[in-house]
């Protein structure tokens, strides 16, 4: 396709650009509205679907046919449209809502052109196909960048929960309590050993306890994980005191004919607190009111 046969679209663009414009930003209030009030600003908008709409008349002022071009990574639209996915991904909005911003321009653009072409269906054609040939690569584009930041946001969020999942906290001097809570999996058992060993020099534990209540799921691999992680920590000196272990964990540790001699186990974390205190000469002791 060569240029010239987009001349009413450069026309359209040209001559209509403002009323263009006012009904794309109408078609998106319209769709946003409802769905996400309050979670853009108006005036923003209509700036950046300004600027967006100037670059995209660049693109057909200039345009060489279907198939005949590609948005390279540094051209202005898809610095533009990445910036705007992204910040559409943080607010919530999802990759169909994300597109409609592009998409509703399309709708305008092809009602204005069967105006304007309306005897001249070749010429219609020709034009609506650059239309649906842009449009559709800048939505591929808005996806690919939408996608892109929510797989961002949820690994920053994974290693978040991770990190909140696998607390070591320092019940006393010279005293650690690892507590286990959700599936353990490879990513999660390194991190916890990591979190735990760092723990352990700091402050010079001389014991550890690991409470396993809240594993859902005892098994082979949550055993192995487990006896690394113990393995670890006696290295390191300290005395490792696991708490929770339920009958089928029991079962799996047997299966695999691990025996901890050098791990105390107790039923309860309370037991197990106290006595990790006792293995340092501490204890918990009732203290008697005192008299009014």
């Amino acid at each position: 396709m060569s240029i010239h046969h987009l001349v009413a679209l450069d026309r359209l663009l040209s001559r209509e650009r403002t009323q263009i414009h006012e009904n794309w930003v109408s078609e998106i209030l319209t769709s946003w509205s409802t769905l996400h009030p309050n979670t853009f600003d108006v005036v923003e908008m209509r700036q950046h679907t300004s600027h967006l709409l100037e670059e995209i008349a660049k693109i057909f002022s200039a345009y060489p046919g279907v198939g005949l071009w590609e948005f390279g990574q540094t051209h202005p639209l898809v610095r533009i449209m990445s910036e705007f996915s992204a910040s559409r991904a943080i607010a919530g909005f999802t990759p169909t809502e994300t597109a409609q911003y592009v998409m509703c321009l399309k709708s305008v653009l092809i009602l204005a052109l069967i105006r304007e072409l309306i005897e001249s269906p070749t010429e219609m054609e020709l034009n609506l196909a650059a239309v649906e040939d842009v449009i559709g690569r800048l939505t591929l584009v808005t996806f690919s960048a939408f996608v892109e930041t929510r797989e961002r946001i949820i690994l920053q969020q994974s290693a978040s929960l991770v990190e909140l999942s696998t607390p070591v906290i320092r019940l006393w001097d010279q005293v650690l309590l690892l507590p286990l809570v959700g599936v353990i999996d490879t990513a999660r058992a390194r991190k916890f050993t990591g979190n735990l060993l760092e723990a352990i020099t700091r402050y010079e534990a001389s014991v550890t306890v690991i409470d396993v209540t809240g594993v859902p799921v005892f098994d082979i691999a949550v055993a192995r994980h487990l006896m690394r992680t113990v393995d670890a920590a006696q290295l390191l000196g300290t005395r490792v005191v696991m708490t929770g272990l339920n009958p089928e964990g029991a079962l799996t540790l047997t299966k695999l004919g691990i025996t901890l001699p050098q791990v105390i186990t107790r039923a309860t974390l309370r037991s197990g607190v106290a006595e990790a205190l006792a293995l340092i000469g501490r204890r918990i002791v009732t203290v008697a009111s005192s008299p009014s």
